[in-house]
């Protein structure tokens, strides 16, 4: 049975990550999409992307833990370290930055991010 109940929030966790990833890929689309119209500064570029990524975290440890039902803060802090492991992997190929403070920080925006929507999410109940 604890094999089971293993399998079932990994599987959720896998799920939430890729709901976190293609949720953030939107925001930042959107984001690109303003910065083709308009005229925003670049210097808000950065912050932006950083918070559209906790709110890609958030939604993914909210789903995660709705699809796992259980440990909502195990099931969103996971999401937002597997969320940030993804993105820092894959900001390697554009960066030659190693990992400094802002990766630092960035990581821990976006565990805190994940953790509140586990916790969110699994606390979470619709009312009719």
């Amino acid at each position: 049975m604890p094999g089971k109940k293993l399998k079932k929030i990994a599987v959720s966790i896998a799920f939430g990550t890729g709901i976190g990833i293609l949720s953030s890929a939107v925001m930042i689309f959107l984001m690109a999409a303003a910065l083709m119209v308009g005229n925003v500064p670049a210097m808000l570029i950065s912050p932006v992307t950083v918070v559209f990524l906790a709110a890609g975290c958030f939604c993914g440890g909210f789903a995660a833990a709705k699809i796992a039902g259980e440990k909502g803060l195990l099931c969103g802090a996971v999401t937002g370290i597997l969320f940030f492991t993804v993105a820092w992997i894959s900001g390697a190929f554009f960066e030659t930055i190693g990992f400094g403070t802002a990766a630092i920080i960035k990581a821990a925006m976006m565990i805190i991010a994940g953790s509140f929507g586990g916790i969110i999410g699994v606390n979470y109940i619709i009312r009719k």
